[in-house]
């Protein structure tokens, strides 16, 4: 019987299946603590962007990086199902639950699709202990997972339809501590990789990148 406890940690996606498509390349992470979770999806084939920020690309550039995924929420385990509760989605309000139906074969976590027909991989990632925190600014909430070395965290609005740019308020993002400083892995904002995203200090300052280029400090609300 899976529960709660067995899906704690860092877990990177080996492969997805589903009829007519298969999936081994996109870079998927999801980071679990507590009852509270963060995933980013990055396929690994997004073409090569030109310019410095997002205003820069074209329709088709920008099109393209709607491809990401990225969402967060809390997490119910129950009979081995585990039910991702998207409180945020960089995609917009799903149509039906996100559901799957945990096993393990061997040290591989593999995860059944429930509404859907899929299957899933996971294998665990060495990590120091995940600390969860839910995060807020202004009227976008979110979840922060972090370890003394890495942190993945999501923060947007409520989940709706939205027009490209307002899409890319949302911000989701991997990365590793340099000291005080989170550095992006990976990012909803492909222009953020490679860039301070977050400090961390007495509390927590999200560095939001923006369409037309730079970053914007703003201090979180943590709880």
């Amino acid at each position: 019987m899976i529960t709660t406890a067995d899906l704690q940690g860092h877990w990177r996606r080996d492969w997805i299946t589903a009829p007519g498509f298969e999936d081994a390349t996109t870079h998927v992470h999801w980071m679990q603590a507590g009852d509270l979770f963060a995933d980013l999806r990055v396929p690994a084939d997004l073409p090569a962007l030109t310019g410095t920020c997002l205003a820069d690309l074209d329709e088709a550039a920008l099109q393209s990086l709607l491809r990401i995924e990225g969402f967060a929420g809390q997490i119910t385990v129950t009979d081995s199902q585990c039910t991702w509760h998207r409180e945020i989605n960089w995609q917009g309000a799903l149509a039906r639950p996100d559901v799957g139906a945990m096993s393990f074969d061997g040290p591989v976590l593999i995860e059944d699709g429930v509404h859907a027909e899929y299957r899933e991989a996971w294998l665990a990632q060495a990590t120091a202990p995940l600390r969860a925190h839910r995060i807020a600014w202004g009227d976008m909430t979110g979840v922060l997972i972090a370890s003394e070395d890495r942190f993945l965290f999501g923060i947007g609005p409520a989940p709706q339809d939205r027009p490209v740019p307002e899409i890319f308020i949302s911000h989701y993002a991997l990365g590793h501590w340099d000291g005080a400083t989170g550095i992006a892995d990976l990012s909803s904002n492909p222009f953020a990789c490679g860039q301070p995203v977050i400090t961390r200090d007495t509390g927590f300052i999200w560095h939001a990148p923006l369409f037309t280029g730079g970053s914007d400090p703003r201090p979180l609300k943590v709880q």
